[in-house]
């Protein structure tokens, strides 16, 4: 009972914040700058709502607010993959191996248990865990360097790549603020659990281009990773 006690105080605190971050996602559609925080926000947004309608909307106004390439990383985080498609096998981090580099950057491995029992997902587990440090770091990634991260893990290779690329991910998960933290740890494992199915996301790419959603179902039959389809509409919208 004791040890469960500071998880419950957690996810309790995790909870109350919906309708601050309800209030946050839409400001996060208007920002200039596009950062992983705004990115999380509206992800968690999306679990708020049951229509589809307005899922689609928010994602597609999104992406539509940023730049081509933050559209195109942003989309693909979305889908739950750190990489292009066809590279995830390069990234090589398990949930088990998360897990283990935040338990000891907190020293809360004997609360493992209490946390994923009160924990919502995997990603809800990484931010009550990091939320036991002294203090949570301010949320200044930005979507490009995220991605320029995840990139350099996925490239690391040779001799004892493993245990390079684990420790490039303890410097990320330094960095980043909690909530950060678990929606890194969910790209990273391929479970967003924010209720965006494929064909959910090509309604939201053709919100964004303002294109049919037949056309961008025909792009996605030729292309599969689902942030080259952002940029292929993105580029047909421009010219």
């Amino acid at each position: 009972m004791s040890r469960a006690a500071p998880a419950n105080g957690l996810i309790l605190r995790c909870r109350r914040r919906d309708r601050r971050l309800r209030e946050e996602a839409r400001a996060a559609l208007i920002s200039d700058v596009a950062s992983f925080y705004d990115f999380a926000i509206v992800c968690q947004s999306l679990g708020q709502t049951q229509s589809r309608l307005q899922m689609a909307e928010t994602v597609g106004t999104f992406l539509a607010s940023l730049d081509i390439d933050e559209a195109e990383i942003a989309a693909r985080f979305m889908a739950g993959r750190a990489v292009a498609l066809g590279g995830e096998k390069r990234t090589k981090i398990s949930g088990r191996a998360i897990w283990k580099i935040v338990a000891e950057m907190t020293d809360s491995a004997d609360q493992g248990e209490d946390i994923f029992a009160a924990a919502e997902d995997f990603g809800e587990a990484i931010e009550m865990t990091l939320k036991l440090r002294a203090a949570d770091p301010e949320p200044t990634l930005t979507i490009r360097e995220l991605n320029e991260k995840f990139a350099a893990i996925a490239a690391i290779e040779g001799r004892h790549a493993r245990d390079h690329k684990l420790d490039a991910l303890r410097e990320l998960f330094a960095r980043a603020s909690a909530f950060e933290a678990g929606y890194i740890a969910k790209i990273l494992i391929g479970e967003m659990r924010h209720g965006m199915s494929e064909g959910l996301m090509l309604e939201a790419i053709a919100r964004m281009g303002a294109r049919p959603v037949s056309e961008v179902r025909r792009i996605h039959m030729l292309e599969a990773d689902l942030g080259r389809v952002v940029r292929i509409v993105l580029s047909r919208t421009a010219s």
